[in-house]
């Protein structure tokens, strides 16, 4: 599918990073550049921005109409006529061969109402081009013209009138009704967009973990869990593969990401190869799984630290099921993001450093000292079990785990809708199910 000619129409004049309509503005350059469109950014004279901001991409063209004369209470001064059709006439030129207008405001602000009636012309002029007009603000214009005593009926009349080619966008359904009611027009005309928040610029990731968590989709997962080890066995990785394939079959998207440094050669490499295999039979996807040495030549050795805290930044699950530790200083910073957590039982130490609210399973280790019946009887049945009746059993187990897992992450409000926000309110989500399909 072609992309669109997407021009985003503001009356920025000046850069304002506290401003939270320059911030929403840069989320949707982001998401065109992300998606491959080459959008032309529109903004009054002078503006210029810092050199290290979006603004200033090679794929963004920004078009300067001139500055005029503007006020909060809206007034028809001396130039009011001509500042409308020289502002239509660079608009017109601007928009020559587009297909989508963004307007920020413009068919709101009474300081923009010359901005408005030059669209307009232009809108009626070119029917070709659809309009998509971001609504900031849900008081009503017909009421700010109750409060403030030199607002002009000229506006009102501006407002009161549905604008041609068009779609009125808000931020919420609740309130489409409101917006029509506003506007003059059928609810239909409304349409929602919710505003997205750069999840890997929020929480300060690094491009390379966003190159990976774009490639693996990771923002999509319901259920994320990091794995930093050395590919010895008695780490016990297929444990945590395991789990996370029973938590698949609660109908939740799952990704899980094994950090394998310093495992290049000898066992480390079979064991790799058979982890792999597993993840396969239980039924992971190459999606769903990722070794860190095969996405990147230089994390094959060593993985920095940033990159492991950036991933497990975007997790919201830590599993360990290792047979021996002295500690383990991923579990406690794993824990500082309150992670769901999940230990080895049969590891006592676990229990004395990290006490509170966790999950502990039995999976074995190096001084069982709890209990007589050894983890084999609890991962695959009592000693009268036939062999091939032990995978069902050992699944049973781990279905019990991801189960326990699921009820903590939804007993947590504040981590249920943190991830509901990272999985849904992402660039790409918010792009790809609410923005681009209004472009069509």
């Amino acid at each position: 599918m072609e992309p669109k000619r997407v021009c985003i129409f503001t009356t920025f004049s000046d850069y304002q990073e506290a401003y939270s309509l320059n911030r929403i503005v840069q989320d949707q350059l982001k998401m065109f550049l992300k998606n491959g469109y080459k959008p032309i950014l529109i903004v009054s004279e002078p503006f210029q921005a810092p050199e290290e901001t979006i603004y200033n991409h090679p794929d963004i063209t920004i078009k300067r109409i001139p500055m005029v004369p503007v006020y909060n209470e809206v007034k028809v001064d001396e130039t009011f006529d001509q500042d409308v059709e020289m502002l239509a006439s660079h608009l017109e030129k601007i928009l020559e061969g587009g297909d989508v207008v963004i307007t920020h405001d413009v068919i709101y602000q009474n300081a923009a109402l010359k901005h408005n009636l030059a669209s307009r012309k232009v809108a009626l002029k070119k029917p070709e081009i659809k309009w998509l007009h971001w609504i900031h603000s849900a008081t009503s214009p017909f009421k700010l013209s109750n409060l403030r005593p030199y607002f002009g009926d000229k506006y009102l009349d501006v407002i009161g009138t549905e604008f041609p080619n068009s779609y009125y966008v808000f931020f919420n359904d609740y309130s489409k009704p409101m917006i029509a009611e506003n506007f003059g027009v059928d609810i239909n005309k409304v349409k929602t967009v919710h505003h997205p928040t750069d999840i890997y610029e929020f929480f300060g990731i690094c491009k390379e973990v966003e190159e990976v968590a774009d490639k693996k989709e990771m923002l999509k997962s319901d259920v994320m869990c990091v794995y930093p080890i050395r590919l010895d066995r008695g780490k016990q990785v297929e444990y945590v593969i395991k789990t996370m394939a029973q938590v698949k079959k609660f109908d939740l998207e799952v990704r899980v990401v094994i950090i394998d440094f310093h495992s290049t050669g000898g066992d480390k490499v079979t064991y790799r190869d058979e982890l792999k295999a597993l993840a396969i039979d239980w039924g992971l996807n190459a999606q769903e799984i990722t070794f860190t040495s095969e996405t990147r030549p230089e994390w094959n050795i060593e993985v920095p630290h940033h990159v492991v805290r950036d991933f497990m930044m975007l997790s919201n699950v830590f599993i360990i099921p290792s047979v021996s530790e002295s500690y383990s200083l991923i579990a406690q910073e794993a824990g500082l993001l309150k992670h769901v957590m999940v230990f080895n039982k049969d590891w006592p130490p676990f229990r004395d450093i990290f006490s509170g609210n966790a999950i502990f399973r039995r999976y074995g280790s190096l001084m069982n000292i709890d209990d007589r019946s050894g983890p084999t009887d609890v991962l695959y049945g009592p000693s009268d079990v036939t062999k091939e009746e032990r995978p069902a059993y050992e699944k049973r187990y781990h279905y019990e785990t991801s189960g326990q897992i699921i009820a903590k992450l939804r007993d947590s409000g504040p981590m249920e809708l943190q991830r509901h926000l990272m999985k849904n309110r992402n660039l790409q989500a918010i792009f790809k199910q609410e923005l681009e399909p209004l472009l069509f």
